[in-house]
């Protein structure tokens, strides 16, 4: 949908000039989801999700977003993506998601400028998007191992096709302040529960992203370092090291689908409470039969380089099958069995607190493009 606005771009945009003529494209996404946890001890997945065996519908996992984006010349542009995640008590947490000037060196390169979204996965760009990809919810054991959404800095970047193999070149750098909920047995125990979400800060991030796609398949590869602050920890928790990466395939031929993404975390000793080394994976495989596409998918996470005992461990086989309702809507359905492993001495994966029992999770989803 295109709107024509005269002199400002209202509460989202800025003022180009005075007298001129600004066109917007606006275009949005929406996941409404409803999530059941069938364990009997009472003990909530991921952060409180699926409290206590019962259907949550509330808004944790739903969200909407509205992308705005316009010229300004003819080699620069802007663009801004607000969104409403959903959390507890059917509460939404609206915040500016992207917004960032875009300069175009020439046709393949450009820099932008601003809040980037954080490219550190596979599925980084478009991780709200339900609709873009087959899961109710991406791998939680992946995506779970780094809170940091987006980066406020510099992002260069290079898109090339040659001979219909498509080339993809990142590189940014930047900073930001990011949330990131407390681990049940972690050295914040004392003052903070399982749930509670505390304050981190990056500084001095660099990192790449980089992909080749051609026939249906893609290979992606991505690193970044930063410094860490975490201040309600103390005064010795500042400039600490922490670095990311990983590597990730997708296939999409002959009603084949498959997606697979491997990650690694490394820290220093002093964040081994809060992020701890960890290294994670999965594997999607699906076939597409007309409008249905069922699919299986088998993921893990465990200990990193350095041993400890707050790392999450655990190991899951998902079930799912995506409907294709219209050519901008999708309904999905799936059931997570979760088999939990040591948590700093007991039981407990990604769960908010100790269990032992495998648990399956049973979510559905209707995703939507506008």
């Amino acid at each position: 949908m295109k709107i024509r606005v005269i002199n400002i771009i209202t509460g989202v945009l800025v003022l180009f000039s005075p007298l001129s003529y600004a066109e917007i494209d606006i275009s949005g996404y929406a996941s409404f989801k409803a999530i059941s946890n069938t364990n009997d001890a009472g003990v909530s997945y991921y952060n409180g999700l699926a409290p206590e065996g019962e259907i949550n519908t509330d808004s944790r996992e739903s969200n909407l977003g509205i992308q705005f984006s316009t010229d300004i010349s003819s080699k620069m542009d802007m663009t801004v993506v607000m969104s409403a995640r959903g959390g507890p008590a059917q509460k939404y947490n609206f915040e500016t998601e992207w917004a960032y000037a875009n300069y175009k060196f020439n046709d393949d390169t450009s820099l932008r400028i601003g809040k980037v979204k954080g490219p550190f996965y596979m599925v980084s760009d478009y991780k709200d998007v339900g609709y873009a990809y087959p899961w109710v919810s991406v791998p939680d054991e992946v995506y779970s191992t780094n809170p940091i959404r987006s980066v406020n800095g510099l992002d260069l970047v290079y898109q090339k096709s040659i001979n219909d193999v498509s080339y993809l070149g990142e590189l940014y750098y930047g900073s930001g302040t990011s949330t990131a909920f407390a681990l049940p047995t972690s050295l914040s125990a004392t003052m903070l529960t399982a749930t509670s979400q505390i304050s981190f800060k990056t500084h001095e991030m660099l990192g790449f992203n980089a992909s080749v796609s051609f026939e249906g398949m893609s290979f992606r590869a991505g690193y970044f370092k930063t410094k860490v602050d975490v201040p309600a920890f103390g005064a010795a928790f500042k400039d600490l090291n922490g670095e990311f990466g990983g590597i990730g395939f997708t296939f999409d031929r002959n009603n084949v689908v498959i997606y697979s993404e491997y990650i690694v975390r490394d820290t220093d000793a002093l964040l081994g409470g809060a992020f701890p080394d960890a290294t994670a994976g999965y594997l999607t495989v699906g076939y597409r039969m007309g409008d249905f596409l069922p699919y299986v998918t088998g993921a893990s996470i465990k200990e990193g380089k350095d041993a400890s005992p707050y790392a999450p461990k655990q190991t899951s086989t998902t079930i799912g099958l995506r409907y294709e309702m219209d050519d901008a809507a999708s309904f999905k359905i799936e059931a997570k069995n979760i088999k939990p492993d040591s948590y700093g001495g007991d039981a407990g994966g990604l769960f908010d607190d100790a269990i032992t029992e495998k648990v399956t999770i049973v979510s559905v989803a209707v995703d939507v493009l506008f």
